[in-house]
Parts: structure tokens; sequence; C-alpha cells
């Protein structure tokens, strides 16, 4: 028996949150009178307004959660794009307009350079031509002096067989006037 005497006896006492209201004024009493200021009390009082933030936020939680499954269910369901998708579309849309400007830029300058090389292609047939024609002109010439040579070659053959005269040499006026 002189073990009981030396072990204090513990008395434990669970109080809900909603019952703190009501015991405690007789606990601030009790704990008043055993020399306690109410610093069990103001901390109890603490807690139990932290737990009711806490469901109130878990509540708050709740509704959010459910609100974003019914905002992302709307948004699948439907076939309007969404903000981000809209902005994709928007970036797509101008990649491909620069795209077609460079593009446009592009055949544009191709079709300048087809141009300068079509002109240059005409002048050169044209310079080509010309030559062409210049070049009959000087073959004609040379065949007709070709001609007068051989004439006055055979003249000349015919003079030193037959013992005329010499004939005058073919027509220097006319190589003069052929060239």
């Amino acid at each position: 028996m002189a073990e009981d005497i030396t072990r204090p006896f513990v008395f434990r006492v669970e109080i809900a949150p909603e019952q703190v209201d009501a015991i405690a004024p007789r606990l601030r009493e009790a704990l008043a009178a055993s020399g306690n200021d109410g610093e069990i009390t103001r901390r109890a009082t603490a807690v139990a307004e932290r737990e009711e933030k806490l469901r109130h936020d878990q509540e708050e939680l709740d509704r959010r959660a459910r609100l974003l499954s019914e905002r992302e269910a709307e948004l699948t369901s439907s076939g309007e794009p969404t903000a981000s998708e809209r902005i994709r579309f928007a970036e797509r849309r101008q990649y491909i307009e620069l795209s077609e400007h460079e593009v446009e830029s592009r055949e544009h300058d191709l079709l300048h350079r087809e141009a300068e090389f079509e002109a240059d292609v005409l002048l050169r047939e044209d310079r080509m031509e010309r030559w062409r024609s210049e070049l009959t002109d000087l073959e004609e010439r040379l065949e007709r002096r070709e001609r007068d040579l051989a004439s006055y070659v055979d003249q000349l053959q015919g003079t030193v067989t037959s013992g005329d005269p010499l004939p005058s040499p073919p027509g220097i006026t006319e190589l003069r006037r052929s060239a």
C-alpha cells in the first residue's frame, strides 16, 4: 500500500471542440483554483479555432476541386478551343503568314532573275543574229573576190599562152568597191 501513495492518480478527459464553449466557464474556475491562469483554455480554444478553419478550408478545397473537374469536363466535351490552344493557333497562323510572305518574296526574286536571264538571252541571240548576217555578208564578198581572182588567173593564163597583152588586174576599183 505504500506504493499506491507515492504514485499519483492520472485522470484523462477528452473534450470535443464543440463542447469546449459549454464547459469553458467551469474549466476556467477549476484551472484558476489549481493555480492555472487559463493558458490551457486559451490554447484549447485556439486549437478548436484552427480545427474549424482547417475544416472550412478543406470544404473550400473540395468545392474548388469539384468546380475544376466540372470545367475540365466542359472543356473536353465542348468543341471550342481553350485559351492555350487559341494562343498556339495564333502563333501558328503568324508563322504561316511569315512563311507565305517569305515564299512570295522568294517567288518575286525568282521571277525577277528569270526575266533578267531571258532578257540576257534575247540580247545574246540578237547579237549572234547580227554576227551571222555580218558573217554572211563577208562570205559573199569573199566568194565574189575568189571568183574575180579565179577569172583574173584564167585571163592571165590565156594571155601567157596566146601572147596577148596582159589584162588589167582584177578590178582594183571593184575590190575597193566590195571592201
